[in-house]
């Protein structure tokens, strides 16, 4: 909240990551943390958070995007809609469904093939970092790249957006706070007809 009072966008894209991170460091495998956390701890590496879709919002159990199994591989299709940081950030904490009735989280690395994005999109403020959609076209990502259970997505998605959304409230506090000092400032500190 306090950091939001300089720079909202700043504070809330650091809220993206760190929750990524979170969710990395919690439920991924030992293998998988010691792979990716490090550059991401550091932020040498950016994170996304890939749950909103096109016809879906963020209710998880509408959406579309699929990972099928192939080998020891997942084959992802969909796209993703208003994700910060898409195109820039190297990691994407993808919540797809890896059947029926079960969704699954899935760490694509940017460079993954079929990985793309959409249009970076025009926006009044939160400009440190853009907005785009996330496509996934037969995207081939490696099977040691699930996060967790199989079918514990929904569950993951939930909990990091329960954390999140205090963030991203903590973050509009800040902002709002820094407006109200500053039109105090200003009604207090104004003089018309050469009086306060």
């Amino acid at each position: 909240e306090a950091l939001a009072t300089g720079c909202v966008s700043t504070s809330a894209f650091l809220s993206i990551h760190n929750m990524c991170c979170w969710m990395i460091d919690s439920f991924a495998s030992k293998e998988l943390k010691q792979e990716y956390l490090p550059q991401a701890i550091t932020m040498e590496k950016i994170c996304s958070y890939c749950l909103t879709e096109p016809g879906s919002g963020s209710d998880a159990a509408g959406m579309m995007t699929t990972a099928k199994e192939d080998g020891d591989y997942y084959i992802l299709n969909g796209s993703k809609i208003f994700i910060s940081g898409g195109s820039v950030s190297d990691y994407y904490v993808v919540m797809c469904k890896t059947g029926e009735k079960e969704i699954s989280t899935i760490l694509v690395e940017k460079g993954s093939p079929g990985l793309s994005f959409g249009k970076k999109e025009h926006k009044m403020g939160w400009k440190n970092q853009p907005t785009t959609m996330v496509l996934f076209e037969d995207c081939k990502v490696p099977k040691k790249n699930l996060i967790g259970d199989k079918g514990m997505g929904f569950k993951f998605a939930m909990m990091g957006l329960d954390g999140g959304r205090i963030n991203i409230a903590s973050c509009s506090l800040g902002g709002a706070s820094f407006c109200i000092d500053t039109a105090k400032d200003y009604v207090t500190g104004r003089k018309q007809f050469k009086r306060p």
